[in-house]
């Protein structure tokens, strides 16, 4: 077993690397995201702006800067913007996260509880799925989670006061890469555990004045600089529609005040069959009301999920924030059954069985479904079969001969397995179902360098970066298309199938060039004015 410090950190960046990084640029950029965070990137670094994002000749004001920094600098290194240098700094903020949740872990609860809750969130299917996807939000996880361990070694007098002064200049990185949560979440959490505790006092221990200074050093250089250099309008819009009307009135993404009861409990498999038993064994011991560090990370984990779940505005990655402290729940949980201070109980067996027994049956599954609909691919489906198969009937074997460190480890390595084959045949695979970069290159191919190009009611910006334009003017109404040929003699227009069928175009318009992504057929039309 391993059991040192620096034996626990290896495997760690082990596990993270074969899980983050095989196959993280052999896939195509899946909408909607991916393509427009990648178009922002390329505009800026063709440009050499690195102030202002924008994307399709409008300003970006969705997200800050620094994630775009980010890809910037890597992408420069590499040579130019591609899957690989947009997503690695997912990648590495998802390393990142795992070793800090080690470290909160080791530092709170112990170092085997640290290292187990370590592997538990470097499995979960929403970590697995953001370290290998171009978001903001694994990076604002990392330093969120980052910025609260300082907090919490200072909380809990296990480093010095002065951490707290690192603590804010992650606060401000957060800021600088999701937003004003960066900052909120972490004080409304704070707040809460001074209050639950009624330690009211301690906040004058947080030296506010330094570490408010010392945010705004991190986070005012940028913001100041795009509010002058936009007149002020980045700032509105960024304050206004994607704060105060993201939470109050759902700009976007509504979803109903039950959203994560549903959706966490996917997000976070497949631990959540045993985030069951942790939680009833916490609820009978009574150790969240009665031990400060029980109490904190249920406040961490309680406040995240309340602030989201009031929000209108509900995406399943938001949450991401949380996992860590319900990682570690986990991780504590099995290393209490593997030292015996914990009875491997009705409820966790039951869970044990369900899981395994799902996963084999998935297994053999697989390849019948495969096999059906998609016969080609039935080859892709038969290493992630064989992990899940192998995985659930190691996981049973385990369970009735009473090892709950082989049901633990059972459970990581056939997710390690299944996600091994995924990023390096499954999803370049999916490509021809997920992404136009074909067509694009051929659209490029066809359209001359200086005629115009328009596209029929799509802003998902796929042919902005394949194609390498700039600008691709959305048209949303035949009157917008006569309105845009009234003033050019000959044009392209980029149309789905669905739209195509809908609309009467005039003599002369002619089809010259097809593709299909998935089930969506695109059209290229030649539009010229008659005479």
């Amino acid at each position: 077993m391993i059991s040192s410090r620096r034996g626990h950190l290896l495997c760690l960046v082990l596990l993270s690397i074969v899980l983050y990084f095989p196959g993280l640029g052999a896939r195509d950029f899946w909408a909607p995201v991916e393509p427009r965070y990648a178009e922002i990137a390329r505009v800026m670094l063709v440009r050499g702006e690195w102030l202002v994002p924008t994307i399709n000749g409008e300003l970006y004001t969705d997200k800050p800067i620094l994630y775009f920094w980010w890809v910037l600098l890597v992408s420069k290194l590499l040579g130019g913007v591609s899957e690989w240098s947009v997503r690695l700094p997912s990648a590495l903020s998802a390393v990142g996260l795992v070793l800090t949740t080690y470290a909160l872990g080791r530092d709170l609860l112990g170092p085997r509880q640290g290292f187990l809750g370590a592997i538990v969130l470097a499995t979960a299917a929403r970590v697995v799925w953001e370290g290998r996807w171009a978001h903001t939000d694994m990076p604002f996880t990392f330093f969120f989670t980052l910025a609260l361990y300082f907090w919490v070694r200072v909380i809990f007098q296990i480093g010095s006061p002065k951490e707290l002064w690192v603590a804010y200049a992650l606060m401000g990185l957060a800021t600088l890469t999701k937003g004003l949560i960066g900052v909120v979440l972490p004080g409304l959490i704070l707040l809460s555990f001074v209050a639950s505790m009624r330690q009211w006092r301690s906040i004058l221990e947080w030296r506010i004045p330094s570490g408010v200074g010392i945010f705004l050093l991190v986070v005012l250089p940028w913001f100041a600089q795009v509010s002058w250099a936009t007149e002020g309008r980045w700032i509105q819009e960024f304050i206004l529609v994607h704060h105060v009307q993201r939470y109050t009135a759902g700009a976007g993404h509504e979803q109903p005040f039950y959203y994560y009861l549903l959706n966490f409990p996917a997000d976070f498999l497949p631990w959540t069959f045993f985030l069951v038993p942790t939680v009833a064994a916490s609820l009978r011991a009574r150790s969240v009301v009665r031990k400060p560090i029980p109490l904190f990370l249920s406040l961490w984990f309680g406040v995240i999920f309340v602030f989201f779940s009031l929000s209108d505005t509900k995406r399943a990655l938001y949450l991401l924030p949380l996992f860590p402290p319900a990682a570690l729940g986990v991780g504590c949980y099995f290393a209490g059954l593997e030292r015996g201070s914990r009875v491997e109980g009705a409820l966790y067996r039951w869970a044990a069985h369900l899981l395994f027994n799902l996963l084999w049956i998935a297994g053999l599954s697989l390849p019948v479904g495969v096999w059906v609909f998609q016969p080609g691919a039935l080859w892709l489906s038969l290493l992630p079969a064989a992990a899940m198969v192998g995985g659930g009937l190691v996981g049973l074997v385990a369970v009735l001969r009473r090892r709950p460190a082989l049901v633990f480890f059972s459970t990581a390595f056939t997710v390690l397995l299944t996600m091994l084959c995924a990023s390096l045949w499954i999803f370049p695979f999916l490509d021809q179902y997920k992404s136009p970069k074909a067509f694009a290159r051929e659209v490029k191919r066809r359209v001359p360098p200086f005629e115009p190009l328009f596209v029929y009611a799509d802003t998902m910006n796929d042919f902005n970066f394949y194609g390498e334009w700039e600008v691709i003017p959305v048209v949303s109404s035949p009157g917008e298309i006569e309105t845009k040929m009234s003033r050019v003699g000959r044009a392209y227009l980029l149309i789905r199938e669905r739209d195509l069928q809908r609309i009467k175009f005039v003599e002369g318009a002619m089809i010259v060039a097809e593709g299909a992504v998935g089930g969506k057929k695109w059209s290229l039309i030649l539009l010229q004015r008659e005479g």
